[in-house]
């Protein structure tokens, strides 16, 4: 006889793009509200390696010092297991070459080694996080004008188990959504479907001649980043890719001491727009059958369940820990679901 015919069981629809806490703190007890209401709220937290990621001194040169180093970060702020996302900072000395109008292809070449090889030695460490570097790809790796002169950085961005392009807002005078919406399509694309891709924002204007003190309004800060929240890119076999989620980065280094609990507040308040975003977006998609890169194994869109305010997650990875004696809401109970859907443990 014939065995039992297997019904293949439908795909899971609806989307719900994630929120996570990419808040770097500069001094402890800074954030506390933010905390407690994250924490509350279900938002995981993204660890960053800043001051060149693996290149602890962002020399340009990978060395046996600089390895030790980011592998003591590591120890301390990764966990072993840990699948989630995990964020690279790796600006100087490459970036002016990296985003310019223009490159050899020699240059680039040389240039995408060394993020390779950063890469290579992160995923050596913890072989299971979703390991990618901040801004890539920029805005400058998705243009057309870029790509046509036959530059691309995939050599990267296929070795990293995740993307993380930022959107920005750099100038209060212009209205660049459909940019934002080509930039993260472009993006998505080129992921493939075989990552997911987290897409960093930020309250402040990121222009304005270095002056960072300038907040985006609230409207405006909605528009621009629903503008990477309607991105999406659709493969041949006809399934639909978006983004897995959104990143709230700011630092409290652009702002005075005094004024410290106050941007507590607005991060808090940030935080609560990006919520109502998400659940609208997941009203909205219920029936659609969305893909984020993610989907064999969900539970990877989870960055750190437990935020608290540590030098470790403020500095490059020499720092030293620091405890933290903030009081925090009480914890919940080990099976006691938040608001994210996940349980605490």
């Amino acid at each position: 006889m014939f065995g039992a015919l297997r019904i293949a069981e439908p795909e899971p629809a609806g989307w719900k793009p994630e929120i996570y806490n990419g808040i770097k703190w500069t001094k402890p007890n800074q954030g506390i509200e933010t905390i407690a209401y994250t924490n509350a709220q279900g938002i995981t937290r993204v660890p960053m390696a800043y001051h060149g990621g693996v290149d602890t001194n962002a020399s340009g040169d990978i060395t046996p010092e600089n390895i030790e180093q980011f592998s003591r970060w590591v120890s301390r702020n990764i966990p072993v297991g840990y699948e989630g996302p995990v964020v690279l900072d790796y600006e100087a000395p490459w970036w002016l070459e990296l985003r310019a109008k223009t490159i050899t292809q020699a240059r680039l070449h040389e240039i995408c080694t060394v993020y390779r090889e950063g890469l290579e030695i992160a995923r050596s460490l913890r072989p299971d996080a979703q390991w990618g570097y901040w801004g890539l790809p920029s805005g400058r790796h998705t243009n057309s004008d870029w790509l046509s002169q036959g530059h691309s950085i995939m050599p990267i961005l296929n070795d990293s188990p995740a993307i993380f392009p930022e959107v920005y807002d750099c100038n209060k005078d212009a209205k660049l959504y459909g940019k934002v919406q080509q930039h993260i399509e472009t993006t998505l694309k080129q992921a493939g479907g075989n990552r997911p891709v987290y897409v960093f924002v930020s309250p402040r204007y990121c222009g304005e001649d270095g002056d960072r003190s300038i907040f985006v309004p609230e409207d405006d800060f909605l528009h621009h980043v629903n503008a990477a929240l309607q991105a999406s890119w659709t493969n041949e076999a006809g399934d639909v890719y978006k983004v897995q989620g959104l990143i709230l980065w700011d630092a409290y280094g652009y702002t005075p001491v005094e004024q410290w609990t106050e941007l507590d507040k607005r991060h808090t308040k940030y935080f609560e727009l990006l919520i109502a975003l998400s659940n609208a977006w997941k009203k909205s998609m219920e029936s659609e059958v969305v893909r984020t890169g993610n989907e064999h194994k969900p539970h990877r869109k989870y960055g750190l369940h437990k935020t608290v305010n540590s030098s470790d997650t403020l500095d490059s990875p020499q720092t030293k820990p620091i405890k933290n004696g903030n009081k925090q809401k009480p914890e919940l109970a080990p099976t006691e679901r938040v608001p994210s859907g996940r349980v605490t443990d």
